[in-house]
């Protein structure tokens, strides 16, 4: 991608089991053509952003008309309807000639009966905007749709207590940001997760010693184990055997041991889907990156901040209690509780980068080109580091 303006992110779209189905692509194209778009969907690009997960794409009566989506695999990409038609417009045919041609759909629950009809298949989604809907009316119109082939997905779900109505109502697809919260009734927190996340406030720690963090890691005989498995793994290619965590450290760096370690961490956190690692590396490897637009910065704070930035959703409770009895340094904290210093500037642009929420995507005057690679960056960097590390 070489427009300085154009913007993208993904948001994930979980399957029942709340594993990623696919990624929709969200774009805030400034000067860029929405040809751009289109671009991203036959390069390298849509790979680097979406992996091996489909990605959803937003049509326009202007893109379908051009026929944008010409030469874009169906296999990679889903495109989407977010307007209502009637079976005589030629927004509807043109979406029929889309349909033939094999691309699945995602279109608007707002359609009348006759407009559903005309796409009836499995393989293609309607999208329930679950805040637009009182709960009972949610379920007419979820009753009404399943006397469609259809799949259904439930929109804007941003809350656990929204999660569990829509899962009762049992939607294909749920899409939002509830990953990312605390459930409101408090879980009874396990030993083994509270202990997991103890070990990682500690290993965040930049002036801890090395034989202290050998100590830490050895302690956990799983953790130790996993790490010098990937150490010693054609992957890393080190030219020589490594027999334990101390040596590991002068060999690649106590930074690179901080963040395997801590993303084999967050691996292990019982009951809390996969995702939610891969939003927290993707953050703080971002917040990393976004550091060094600050003098003088401690990077390392950066990517702890990023990390812990989802610990209220690890233990279901607010953040400023989540923080409370870890040994984090106060500006972590506080970037953590009130996004405040620095450090809680670049955690609230990622998270407004992660969310497409544009406005506030904004960090010590960078300008958009530069903060979209560091997003594209952290999401590799995520991807390379949990395939050799957890696969």
């Amino acid at each position: 991608m070489t427009e300085p303006d154009c913007l993208l992110s993904r948001q994930p779209i979980y399957c029942s089991a709340m594993k990623v189905a696919a990624y929709e692509l969200r774009s805030h194209i400034g000067d860029a053509t929405p040809q751009t778009i289109f671009g991203i969907c036959t390069d390298a690009s849509l790979d680097l952003i979406v992996g091996e997960h489909p990605g959803l794409v937003y049509l326009t009566a202007e893109s379908l008309a051009q026929r944008m989506w010409k030469g874009v695999s169906k296999s990679r990409v889903m495109f989407g309807y977010q307007d209502s038609f009637d079976p005589p417009d030629p927004i509807a045919q043109q979406l029929c000639e889309l349909a033939a041609e094999g691309y699945r759909l995602t279109l608007s629950s707002g359609l009348s009966s006759k407009s559903l009809a005309l796409l009836n298949s499995p393989e293609h989604t309607i999208k329930v905007d679950v805040t637009r809907y009182l709960p009972d009316e949610i379920e007419k119109r979820v009753a009404e749709l399943r006397n469609f082939k259809l799949k259904i997905m439930a929109e804007n779900v941003d809350t656990y207590d929204d999660l569990e109505f829509c899962k009762a109502i049992e939607f294909d697809y749920y899409q939002g940001h509830f990953l990312c919260k605390p459930a409101a009734q408090k879980q009874r927190v396990s030993v083994n997760r509270f202990t997991t996340i103890r070990l990682l406030s500690k290993l965040q720690d930049a002036q801890i010693p090395i034989p202290e963090v050998e100590q830490l890691v050895s302690h956990d005989v799983s953790l130790s184990y996993k790490l010098l498995r990937y150490v010693n793994s054609a992957g890393v290619s080190l030219p020589r055997a490594v027999n334990s965590i101390g040596h590991a450290v002068r060999l690649i760096g106590m930074d690179t041991l901080r963040a395997w370690a801590s993303a084999l961490l967050l691996s292990t956190v019982d009951n809390k889907p996969r995702e939610l690692m891969t939003i927290a590396l993707v953050r703080a490897r971002m917040c990393e990156l976004l550091a060094e637009a600050v003098p003088n910065a401690q990077k390392e704070s950066y990517l702890s901040a990023g990390l812990l930035s989802v610990l209220d959703a690890l233990l279901d409770c607010p953040m400023e209690e989540a923080v409370a009895e870890l040994p984090l340094a106060d500006n972590i904290k506080r970037a953590l509780v009130e996004g405040s210093g620095p450090i809680g500037q670049a955690l609230r642009c990622a998270i407004a980068y992660e969310r497409a929420d544009w406005d506030d995507v904004q960090f010590y005057g960078l300008a958009p080109a530069p903060i979209r690679e560091k997003y594209l960056e952290a999401i590799a960097w995520t991807r390379h580091l949990s395939s050799g590390l957890l696969n």
